[in-house]
């Protein structure tokens, strides 16, 4: 029997119809149309029609506006970066608050860009970044712990707005913040990517030049800064438009949280041993939040990223053992910034990293309470994406009171 008269023998069942196909899926294909002759209208006839002969877009590239623009862009924020090299301004100055600002102007400028330039959004951005230019232009450079601190934070409250942006009417939204906190991981593998791909190309360069004695000092001088500047705006424009990252964010977060939550319990067990290191020494709470912020990110990515493949049990035991685990972690360093303080006195860097400190752990104490509440069946993982969505102005109002603010109270 062919497999065209079993394919109308079995026109009204759609489980024949599926076992069929399963069993020589490249004749089913070949035979179906003939088949269904007599009902090319029914829905079952369209149905297999869309699945057998539909064809995925063909991937998106860059048409000659687009690429003019980005290129456009890429220019004008490596030249502003060159600025300082080319004439007498103050390289730290300028380039401790624009190397950050600028190219993230740019990588907004070209995503407004490729929106259309929706009017309401580009000015507001383009006022918001008026004012971080002036805010940052009149904050004292002698000022350098604070200016210092500013530098460090603007990044994230630029972040912060761009993600505004792009949330659009639509930025009280959970599902809007998380697909944001998605986009922030996968631009951060395209980011670095494009980052080692560049620089192993430019080494490569200027080691052939210095080969052939030719001058190649201009490579790192000029074509790394230009560089540099472009790799934000390139970064979104390829997670914008392709989804390589997209699995490889949540399966790195997943490789790395049992890691992790070794390093935390070998840690806590160091900690134990030597309390008072923790307390004394700067550099070992610098290490310190560094682990913070590794463990919240990789907590934050492997849950954002599990509808590209579910998390088991296993893999949530081990994100909540690792966040529980912190949690106590963080206590233990925000007692010892409280400490420091009140041994040492109230400094523009004790109160930053207080209060950083508190934003993180109030972050990880929800997360903490949703995963416990999560294994008691009390609660689901989408509550905790809730509130992980919730939270995530209280970064933005934190980093804007770090640039805004804090070099005004301190002012040294």
């Amino acid at each position: 029997m062919g497999i065209d008269h079993k394919i109308k023998e079995s026109i009204t069942e759609p489980e024949k119809l599926e076992q069929i196909y399963r069993d020589n899926p490249k004749h089913f294909k070949k035979s179906y149309q003939e088949a269904f002759a007599d009902q090319k209208d029914s829905i079952l006839f369209r149905a297999w029609q869309a699945r057998l002969e539909y064809s995925a877009p063909a991937t998106a590239t860059l048409s000659v506006t687009d690429l003019t623009a980005m290129l456009l862009l890429c220019f004008i924020a490596g030249t502003i970066l060159k600025l300082p090299d080319w004439t007498n301004l103050d390289n730290y100055e300028i380039l401790g608050w624009m190397g950050s600002l600028v190219p993230l102007t740019a990588m907004f400028l070209y995503t407004m860009h490729m929106r259309g330039w929706p009017r309401k959004i580009t000015a507001t951005g383009l006022g918001a970044i008026i004012v971080l230019s002036i805010a940052m232009h009149f904050t004292p450079e002698k000022w350098v712990d604070t200016f210092a601190l500013s530098c460090l934070n603007l990044p994230f409250l630029i972040w912060s707005l761009y993600g505004l942006s792009r949330f659009n009417k639509d930025w009280r939204a959970t599902e809007q913040r998380i697909e944001y906190l998605r986009f922030s991981g996968e631009w951060i593998i395209h980011a670095g990517l494009f980052f080692l791909g560049g620089g192993i190309l430019l080494l490569l360069t200027f080691g052939l030049l210095d080969m052939l004695n030719i001058d190649s000092s201009w490579i790192i001088e000029d074509l790394a800064i230009y560089g540099a500047a472009s790799i934000p705006l390139v970064a979104a424009w390829a997670t914008d438009t392709y989804s390589a990252a997209r699995k490889l964010v949540p399966l790195l977060a997943r490789i790395f949280s049992p890691l992790l939550l070794i390093l935390i319990l070998g840690y806590m067990g160091a900690m134990a041993w030597n309390t008072d290191e923790l307390f004394q020494d700067r550099e070992t709470l610098l290490t310190y939040n560094i682990l913070l912020l590794t463990v919240l990110a990789t907590a934050i990515f492997t849950l954002t990223g599990r509808g590209e493949k579910e998390s088991g049990k296993l893999a949530n035991s081990i994100i909540s053992l690792m966040v529980v685990a912190t949690v106590i972690l963080d206590l233990l360093g925000i007692c010892a910034i409280g400490w420091r303080i009140f041994e040492f006195g109230l400094t523009a860097n004790r109160f930053s990293v207080l209060g950083s400190n508190l934003v993180v752990f109030g972050n990880l104490a929800f997360m903490g309470a949703g995963y416990v509440r999560y294994h008691a069946g009390r609660g689901t993982l989408d509550d905790i994406e809730t509130m992980l969505a919730r939270y995530l102005p209280c970064y933005a109002i934190w980093t804007g009171f770090s640039v805004l603010v804090l070099p005004w109270i301190f002012r040294y």
